[in-house]
C-alpha cells in the first residue's frame, strides 16, 4: 500500500484540514501530515509539519496528495519523528491568523 492510500483528510472547518498518514494511531505526532486549506480563489495552500519550509500551493486536492508522497519519499525517518516533535511544540505568537491551527 502505497502513502497516497493511506492519507486521509480530516475536516477542521468548511475548507480547512488536517492530511494525517492512517497508518499511525490517533494521538501519535507522525499521523500528521498537513494542514491544508482552500484558497479564497481556488487552489489549496498546505502547511507540511515534517518539513522546515515555506506553505505551498496547490490546484487540487490531488495535487497535495502527490506532493505528500514526494514529501515521505525525501525525508529521512529519524529527521522526521525531530521534526515532528519540534512542530507539536510550535507557538503561534507572531503568526497570522490563519495559521494560529497549528499551536492546537
Amino acid at each position: 500500500m502505497n502513502m497516497e492510500q493511506t492519507l486521509i483528510w480530516e475536516p477542521l472547518a468548511p475548507g480547512g484540514w488536517r492530511l494525517c498518514d492512517s497508518r499511525y494511531p490517533v494521538g501519535q505526532v507522525q499521523r500528521l501530515v498537513a494542514y491544508v486549506e482552500r484558497g479564497e480563489r481556488g487552489g489549496y495552500e498546505a502547511v507540511w509539519i515534517a518539513r522546515r519550509s515555506a506553505p505551498t500551493w496547490h490546484t487540487s486536492r490531488a495535487d497535495v496528495l502527490r506532493e505528500a508522497r514526494r514529501n515521505a519519499e525525501s525525508v529521512v525517518p529519524a529527521a522526521a519523528d525531530a521534526g515532528l516533535h519540534e512542530a507539536v511544540a510550535f507557538t503561534a505568537s507572531g503568526t497570522s491568523d490563519r495559521h494560529r491551527v497549528l499551536a492546537a
